[in-house]
């Protein structure tokens, strides 16, 4: 792992850090109460140091790695559960929850940025039986809206993700936020290029006159391509050579089939014919193929884990080189393949194939010095496996890394010239359905687990109450959820695809009204094994004039062929502007007939909507506006002068039933000297607090010393937040803002 996955100074301080008497210190305080108190940092961190002597402790959970899969937008985490006990109670208990932020710098010039929040249960599990109980490997993970940020192929955009972990702390906005249980990790990622046809056409992967192309053709829309620019062997073998790139990696993927006596030589880009034109010392290829083996030097598999919840694989591929993969972002590039097998009852043996995930790479020139990370993922059906909470379900699982050629699928002790294995062990979900008939569960709402939806309030990531409102970089928790709701979930036992149709079902809250959600479900099913001729995965787009889709997963086949993200359907609520509403799924086997006694329900889940964002005020008032719900006004008059030395005093109105936060921003930043508007800004200190009506705010233009406003023009913005959710994505809510000028004279 590089020093950037373990920056003890900024991410975390390990068991080994700590003075016995420390330990003991932070275990007593581990499952003290006052541990929730840190949601809303009412405590001053300053008068902690006798209960928590260290921040960001290891001890008990340790984040290990980041990556991100272009391929499918997705970022991905792995988080190790280290210990038997500290997690306030074992699996028939409600437990206590990791939280990962996942923040982006998009080398913009603006830092790091929140782009969402997950997070998974973790629970005490005895050592006893001995076995392999710990550290325990629970991957999370997110999908990143990274559309905006794409450039043509010809530029390599490599953002920064941060990642931070807390227990039972939802992590701050603050991208420097250290918990004190917890640890942060930064590593670099590949985007994927934009496909919009100006970039297309700019790189010449299609061959087209551009003055033929009709002017009302938008060419940002991104489009398909059936095939991307093909790789010239000849240039690519002279242009590896000078970078000291083998020959035997370079023709790997023509070679690597025949010697490994895989039916995959179709994979290759290039065929035998063209490398015999060429000066390639076959011999010598072959000769070195036969005496490597889990070579890393390009590519390795740093870490592994399971979403407990999805019954989803992920892991994480280190990319360490610019050159070695088969062509640059406009070229095909070459796959790195990561099979997963599980040893389930823990003799030693890997003695079932779960499934083949991919993620593509390309030459990147300018890598950074510690690499790229990449992830992959794999749904795989562990039904019959499950136990109920009285029984830990701990299972060794292997994962097999192989560049270019698919890793076997027959023998899990096998490896390939280039990549890995890596052996961890993981939790199963708790379950009293296994080998019963059809059942159902649903994952998320919104992308937020069900389990963190208060059923009281209805708020998605409750706080407890436990919030301050001068804490502006506190988080928005007490979530209701806007326009796009998403419904993610399984239904099990279904048999062969379309045996099964479902619903997914909404309701004002308590009316037993019951509607689709949708008549229009895109679907992406996964096809883990490399012989399909489907691999790695279709898109399937299906319209329902009722409401009822046949359900699309199949798990009669080994490995079984699953939706991706476990997709049910998506919720347009931008009709609605607020109110509680029930969620259900149901399902049948006797559709189109749809007897009643034949139907099966899941249990309800309320949230709540809100589409209604804040009001401005259109005009320069005098005074706040009471018929909108944001207004700021200075009392002297807008777009006035002041002379040196005024205190300016205003007032301002930012309103919301779901109030986040106000900020107030003073601008051209380059003429403040430090000097800010008075509060510079207010949080929502309780469920009952909808913001300010008519809060009065105040700028000191001259406080002395180098805090003086200099003699110019300045603008001063009220930005007001609300806490929704919107469109599922945690990083987005609804917000608006209005500024008022003056001078200084």
């Amino acid at each position: 792992m590089t020093r950037k996955h373990h920056e003890r100074s900024k991410g975390g301080i390990n068991q080994t850090d700590l003075t016995p008497a420390q330990l003991k210190t932070l275990e007593a305080s581990r499952t003290h109460i006052l541990s929730n108190i840190f949601l809303g940092e009412m405590i001053d961190p300053g008068l902690l140091d006798n209960l928590f002597p260290v921040i960001g402790t290891t001890h008990w959970e340790t984040l290990t790695c980041v990556g991100f899969n272009p391929d499918n937008s997705q970022l991905e985490a792995v988080v190790h559960i280290n210990q038997a006990s500290g997690y306030s109670g074992g699996l028939c208990t409600h437990g206590s929850t990791e939280y990962v932020r996942f923040f982006i710098d998009w080398h913009d010039g603006n830092g790091f940025q929140d782009v969402g929040l997950t997070s998974f249960k973790a629970y005490d599990i005895s050592e006893a039986p001995p076995g392999p109980q710990h550290p325990i490997s629970h991957m999370v993970y997110l999908t990143l809206d990274d559309s905006t940020y794409r450039k043509c192929c010809d530029t390599n955009n490599l953002p920064t993700v941060r990642a931070i972990l807390a227990w039972n702390q939802i992590p701050s906005l603050d991208p420097d936020f250290i918990p004190y249980y917890g640890n942060r990790v930064d590593a670099d990622i590949q985007l994927k290029p934009s496909l919009a046809l100006a970039c297309v056409l700019k790189e010449g992967l299609l061959q087209l006159d551009k003055a033929k192309i009709p002017q009302v053709l938008d060419t940002e829309v991104d489009i398909k391509l059936e095939k991307i620019q093909p790789v010239d062997v000849a240039e690519l073998l002279e242009k590896y050579r000078k970078a000291d790139v083998p020959d035997h990696r370079t023709t790997y993927d023509v070679i690597a089939p025949m010697f490994f006596q895989q039916s995959t030589a179709s994979l290759s880009q290039f065929n035998l014919e063209a490398l015999k034109q060429l000066d390639v010392d076959f011999k010598n290829v072959i000769e070195q193929l036969s005496k490597a083996e889990a070579n890393t030097t390009y590519e390795d598999l740093v870490c592994v884990g399971l979403n407990t919840l999805t019954d989803t694989f992920g892991a994480v591929i280190h990319v360490k080189r610019p050159f070695g993969y088969s062509g640059n972002l406009c070229q095909t590039g070459s796959k790195e393949y990561v099979a997963f097998w599980a040893d389930w009852n823990n003799n030693g043996t890997f003695d079932e194939y779960l499934g083949t995930a991919n993620v593509s790479v390309h030459d990147i020139d300018n890598i950074p010095a510690e690499g790229l990370y990449y992830a992959v993922d794999l749904p795989v059906n562990m039904i019959e496996r499950l136990k109920d909470c009285k029984n830990p379900n701990i299972v060794r699982i292997r994962a097999v890394l192989s560049w270019s050629v698919p890793p076997s699928t027959t023998n899990p002790n096998q490896l390939n010239t280039w990549g890995n294995r890596l052996d961890v062990v993981v939790r199963l979900r708790t379950s009293t359905h296994a080998g019963q008939g059809l059942y159902d569960l649903i994952y998320y709402v919104g992308n937020v687990p069900v389990e963190n939806i208060d059923p009281v309030t209805h708020f998605a990531n409750p706080s407890g109450g436990v919030l301050n409102s001068l804490n502006c970089i506190q988080a928005a928790m007490d979530r209701p959820y806007a326009k796009s709701v998403s419904i993610k979930g399984r239904i099990y036992n279904t048999g062969a695809p379309g045996t099964v149709y479902y619903q997914v079902q909404y309701a004002p809250h308590g009316t037993g009204n019951w509607l689709p959600v949708t008549h229009d479900v895109n679907y992406r099913m996964g096809h883990p094994n490399p012989a399909d001729p489907l691999y790695p995965y279709e898109n399937r787009s299906i319209h329902s004039t009722d409401g009822w889709f046949p359900y699309q997963e199949d798990f009669t086949v080994s490995p079984p062929i699953l939706e991706t993200s476990a997709h049910l359907a998506s919720w347009s609520t931008n009709s609605i502007d607020y109110g509680h509403y029930d969620l259900r799924l149901v399902y049948t086997t006797d559709y189109p007939t749809l007897n009643p006694a034949n139907m099966h329900y899941s249990d309800v889940v309320t949230i709540v909507i809100d589409n209604v964002n804040y009001n401005v005020s259109p005009t320069p008032n005098s005074v706040v506006d009471t018929t909108s719900t944001l207004d700021i006004v200075i009392d002297g008059g807008d777009c006035h002068s002041y002379t040196q030395g005024h205190v300016i005093k205003g007032h301002l109105r930012a309103l919301d039933r779901h109030f986040w936060k106000w900020t107030l921003d003073l601008q051209p930043s380059t003429h403040t000297h430090g000097v800010t508007a008075t509060p510079r800004c207010r949080a929502y200190g309780s469920l009952l607090d909808q913001g300010d009506a008519n809060a009065v705010w105040e700028i000191d233009t001259d406080q002395g010393g180098t805090k003086k406003l200099d003699q110019c023009g300045y603008t001063l913005t009220l930005r007001a937040y609300d806490r929704a959710i919107v469109n599922s994505n945690g990083a987005v809510v609804h917000h608006n803002n209005k500024a008022v000028g003056f001078s200084i004279t």
